[in-house]
């Protein structure tokens, strides 16, 4: 099942929930509807990983952050939670940022089970500060996916996060500019359609102009939330700009191209080739453990778990039913999957921003 189809399902149920109980306290939300959100972006919630209660020096006084998720015992993602009997207003947002700010946490979650409301730590300039990457409602979860995924463990430590918030912001930044700019690219259109048309179609001109950025604006706001597949111009290397490349090739001509905007997504669909068009698992035991084939850890299993029995978390569902292991760095990621391609006699290169 994709991550999409279990948020899907997730939404469903909690929504349902609140139906069920629409005054539900802050602990049955945390319960019921937080946590399952928590364990969805492949955080246990029983590991050392996730700290409840965390607390965070705020002056001469000590204040509790509900969830911190964890890497190497470091606060990345604070969650504040409330109940879905409390309706979320400006200090709840002010709140999380200002604990954010001051442990140094660049992502934050801020939610009560109905409306969820995902912050980034902007640290581009001198004075710090927290952006929003999105705001939406527990029916629009599955829509969110891409913002969600910022927040999960594997996206956070492949460093893929940076890039979902990079285009999102990028989104953002195009409407404002619009939105500021919508008077004077109406006149600029009626102008240059006036020239060819003359005066008696101007006002007509100007208002569908507006109409025309109002319309752009929602399209671009919907995208900004929702997903984050704005591209960048081609470099002239034939590698996109903030996409992760992936180039295979036998005895000198290309055998299989892929382009994503985030790296798990793009190893995903070259093992897919791999598997469905060149006939890996003919040279290769499963489970698959890359190296000398002597570690714990397999990059490609049947079933989710690596030799050993552990949980192999952040992997990815590919052909033929089995799990691959993206739960890597960005150089292990390019590491171990470069082998595959060696046992079908296959060349792989990287574009340069893996």
């Amino acid at each position: 099942m994709t991550l999409r189809e279990e948020l899907s399902e997730y939404a469903e149920r909690s929504a349902g929930l609140i139906d069920d109980s629409p005054q539900m306290d802050e602990e049955n939300t945390k319960r019921k509807i937080i946590e399952p959100l928590i364990e969805l972006l492949r955080w246990n919630i029983l590991s050392s990983d996730v700290e409840l209660e965390y607390s965070v020096q705020m002056g001469s006084g000590t204040k509790k952050v509900d969830y911190a998720l964890k890497r190497e015992g470091t606060p990345v993602v604070f969650v504040e939670a409330k109940g879905c009997d409390t309706p979320l207003d400006q200090s709840h947002e002010n709140q999380l940022k200002s604990y954010m700010r001051q442990v140094g946490v660049d992502w934050g979650l801020l939610t009560n089970g109905r409306k969820f409301g995902i912050f980034r730590r902007d640290v581009s300039s001198n004075r710090p500060n927290e952006i929003s990457l999105a705001e939406f409602s527990i029916e629009d979860v599955p829509n969110n996916e891409d913002p969600l995924k910022a927040l999960s463990q594997e996206y956070i430590d492949s460093g893929e996060s940076r890039q979902i918030a990079k285009k999102i912001e990028a989104v953002q930044n195009a409407v404002a500019s619009l939105r500021e700019n919508k008077e004077t690219l109406a006149e600029d259109v009626t102008g240059e359609v006036t020239a060819v048309a003359g005066n008696a179609v101007s006002q007509q001109v100007e208002d569908e102009a507006k109409a025309f950025v109002d319309d752009l604006v929602e399209t671009l706001e919907e995208q900004a939330h929702r997903t984050a597949v704005v591209q960048d111009p081609p470099r002239g290397d034939g590698s996109e700009d903030g996409e992760y490349v992936i180039r295979l090739t036998r005895n000198g001509r290309d055998a299989f191209r892929v382009a994503e905007d985030v790296q798990s997504e793009a190893v995903g669909s070259l093992v897919n080739y791999l598997i469905g068009e060149e006939g890996l698992l003919d040279e290769i035991d499963i489970p698959y453990i890359p190296g000398t084939g002597q570690g714990s850890r397999a990059l490609l299993n049947d079933e989710p778990t690596h030799p050993n029995g552990s949980e192999m978390r952040g992997q990815q569902r590919v052909s033929g039913g089995y799990y691959l292991l993206t739960n890597l760095s960005s150089e292990d990621k390019k590491r171990y999957v470069s082998e595959l391609p060696e046992k079908v006699d296959l060349e792989i290169e990287f574009s340069d921003n893996w």
